[in-house]
């Protein structure tokens, strides 16, 4: 009993960093905004619920023959190992939340496009492994849905090499359905 109490306790205090360097229950996902206004989350499996962190927007492929075009998909492109997932994080978006608590509000408040959804709203999770249509090159392992008991749908798309089922997996654990 006291362990889970300093367990507790630990999580309520820890910041993102902390969070990360201790603990695997989080993974790296896109969703599909607008279309092309693509959102970047670290989703962290928190104890009593499902956070949402924006750390990247939208993404490009490299392309065009002129040069303006060129320079737009250029800032918009991926660099590094596209199958490693901390890959698709852009340092200018996390940078703001290492020193937060998770359990503070502010977290959630340090982008609009945040999301906390507790496990007790949470009706349904599912996957599918295949692929998300307009994904070009970047490489995923298919897509995570959670539906809530507010008719709300998330549709998270698995980044890199990440397993599918893996995730899934701690995910349904966390939220222990």
């Amino acid at each position: 009993m006291m362990f889970l109490a300093r367990r507790i306790l630990l999580l309520v205090l820890m910041t993102l960093s902390e969070f990360l360097e201790t603990d695997e229950r989080h993974f790296v996902a896109l969703e599909y905004y607008w279309l092309i206004l693509n959102r970047t989350y670290l989703v962290l499996l928190a104890n009593q619920e499902i956070i949402g962190l924006k750390v990247g927007g939208a993404i490009a492929v490299e392309a065009g023959r002129d040069p303006l075009t060129r320079t737009i998909t250029s800032n918009l492109a991926v660099k590094g190992d596209l199958k490693n997932p901390y890959s698709y994080i852009k340092s200018s978006y996390a940078a703001k939340y290492l020193d937060t608590p998770l359990n503070s509000a502010d977290i959630l408040s340090l982008d609009k496009s945040n999301f906390a959804v507790p496990y007790r709203e949470i009706q349904q999770i599912t996957f599918d492994p295949t692929s998300k249509w307009g994904m070009g090159v970047y490489p995923h392992t298919g897509k995570i849905y959670i539906s809530t008991s507010a008719g709300k749908k998330i549709e998270l798309i698995i980044l890199g090499n990440q397993s599918i089922k893996q995730v899934y997996q701690r995910v349904v654990k966390a939220a222990k359905l």
